[in-house]
């Protein structure tokens, strides 16, 4: 084989590999919006849920709710990125560390409790964001 022949196949624009390309990116934009929804859902439910479970922990004076919605949205981004690469009970462990971390030195800095009402808050919170989400699964299972 020449060095010419060998290096003809490099050069060459494959139709196969672009269309395989072109489909994977119609795929990924097309999961896109069906999880944009799901992922509006769980960040709406997860700041209801944090909102709650502080408000009975430290008050309604201490908080407030763009701060519960930035904790929300880092928990959400957080717990899609650890579960889409590790195995499950990882991936719920570094959600539940970094959500706790989240509460502590956000809405719990100034208050009393510390790291109890900061863990508290967090099981309180997964508490209500269980009950939240199942009611949503069973509204959507009678709705659907």
């Amino acid at each position: 084989m020449t060095e010419r022949q060998a290096g003809k196949g490099v050069n060459e624009i494959h139709l196969k590999a672009i269309a395989y390309t072109i489909g994977t990116l119609i795929l990924a934009i097309g999961s896109f919006v069906v999880y944009n929804s799901i992922f509006i859902v769980n960040v709406t439910a997860m700041t209801i849920a944090l909102y709650m479970a502080t408000s009975l922990v430290i008050g309604v004076e201490l908080k407030r709710l763009l701060n519960v919605f930035m904790i929300s949205l880092l928990a959400v981004i957080v717990s899609s990125f650890c579960f889409s690469l590790f195995q499950p009970f990882i991936a719920l462990f570094i959600f539940v560390v970094v959500s706790l971390v989240a509460v502590k030195y956000s809405l719990i800095k100034d208050h009393d409790s510390g790291w109890f009402g900061a863990i508290c808050a967090e099981l309180m919170a997964i508490i209500f964001l269980l009950i939240i989400e199942i009611i949503l699964v069973v509204a959507q299972l009678l709705l659907f």
